[in-house]
């Protein structure tokens, strides 16, 4: 996709970050200090370390520039590709040095130990976003595509708690330097662990729901299947399945895998939805929710609005409805008016509400009530 400048209404601020949130990667760059780094470079480790997990997320910076379209395009672009640590670590390396020779110390560490530091912890960071349903383009500039495994939420207590305890006993003085880095390795062999078990959660979901889907649809129909996690836990779980021209939303959990809460709706098909596809901003945000969207056409005072919503985010309620999406106003002679703009949709208060969420991660999906559909299986 062409780089280019759009400058249109933002919206709310709290509605653009889509990230793990930046606490956890300071907290992963820290404890990779506290493991890998502690003995060479002293306790400074820990705090550069912390440092680095936070440089790539300074790509959100476009959005100041660029709008809330303009941050879809570059934030998790270059600077969270592969290359980018690998790069960026030894000039990090030498600013490290320079900074503790400035602040007077002797010894200002060995520039091996620092590369090895920065590289690393820059490097993790994009691993780690690799890993939720965002889209990580981990190829850029040479390639546009956005990856994305879908194994965790972009919040997670399962994975920040162990990090945030390792760096909690590194920071007592009791425990010997080799201790700490023990602990802080145990919590980042655990933390990663746990990263492929999300992985491995929804593999085996969409898989079943695939398996499933395809024995009741008509020969040779395509089946396509994508699974999403959820905030603050592994187990419930988003489903969106197409079979033919039928888009079925479902809730499950990996503890209750043998059943599947369904909604399903037939995609809008309308010239006004072709055309605001086809706009640069319709074509970057369907690039942005890799392809996983869904839209439809409402009339207005003056004419007709268009709305798009990206699926891969969503809270129970009607399965159209993403999170956000992009909007745009056509006349009653179907042109387009104005600029097309960026969308945050409001929630009804029991679409949220945490205990219901909490009992269906645990299984029980009839906690979901009213706000989904029927219960079917997904096992033959």
């Amino acid at each position: 996709m062409r780089r280019r400048r759009i400058l249109h209404e933002a919206v709310p601020r709290s509605s653009l970050r889509r990230d793990v949130d930046t606490i956890t990667q300071a907290m992963l760059g820290a404890a990779i200090g506290q493991a890998g780094f502690a003995r060479s470079l002293g306790p400074r480790a820990r705090a550069w370390g912390a440092v680095a997990g936070l440089v790539p997320d300074l790509d959100v910076l476009a959005v100041a520039t660029h709008g809330p379209f303009g941050e879809m395009l570059y934030h998790r672009g270059v600077t969270h590709s592969l290359w980018f640590g690998l790069a960026l670590g030894p000039v990090l390396a030498l600013v490290a040095q320079h900074v503790a020779a400035w602040r007077g110390r002797t010894d200002p560490g060995p520039f091996g130990a620092w590369t090895a530091l920065f590289a690393l912890a820059l490097v993790t960071h994009p691993l780690l976003d690799w890993f939720t349903p965002y889209g990580t383009q981990l190829l850029a500039p040479f390639s546009r595509e956005r990856f994305a495994l879908d194994a965790v939420g972009i919040v997670d207590p399962f994975y920040s708690v162990p990090l945030a305890l390792a760096l909690a006993a590194g920071s007592l003085r009791a425990l010997a330097p080799r201790r700490r880095a023990r602990i802080a390795a145990a919590a980042l062999a655990a933390s990663t662990a746990y990263l492929f078990y999300g992985w491995s959660l929804n593999e085996r979901l969409e898989a079943r729901v695939a398996r499933t889907l395809r024995a009741q649809a008509p020969a040779g129909e395509a089946v396509v299947v994508r699974a999403y996690p959820t905030l603050l836990q592994p187990w419930l779980r988003r489903v969106v399945a197409r079979t033919g021209d039928v888009v079925r939303v479902g809730w499950t959990s990996a503890l209750a895998p043998d059943a599947i809460r369904w909604q399903a709706f037939r995609p809008e098909r309308d010239a006004r939805i072709d055309a605001l596809a086809r706009t640069p901003e319709g074509r970057l945000f369907t690039w942005f929710a890799m392809d996983d969207t869904a839209a439809r056409v409402r009339a207005s005072d003056d004419g007709f609005v268009v709305e798009i919503d990206d699926l891969r985010y969503g809270v129970p309620g009607d399965p159209r409805f993403g999170m956000w999406g992009v909007r745009g106003y056509f006349d009653r002679d179907g042109a387009l008016r104005g600029a097309v703009e960026r969308f945050s949709r409001p929630r009804a208060a029991d679409a949220l509400d945490p205990a219901a969420l909490l009992r269906a991660a645990l299984g029980d999906l009839a906690a979901l009530g009213r706000l989904v559909g029927e219960e079917l299986p997904t096992r033959r």
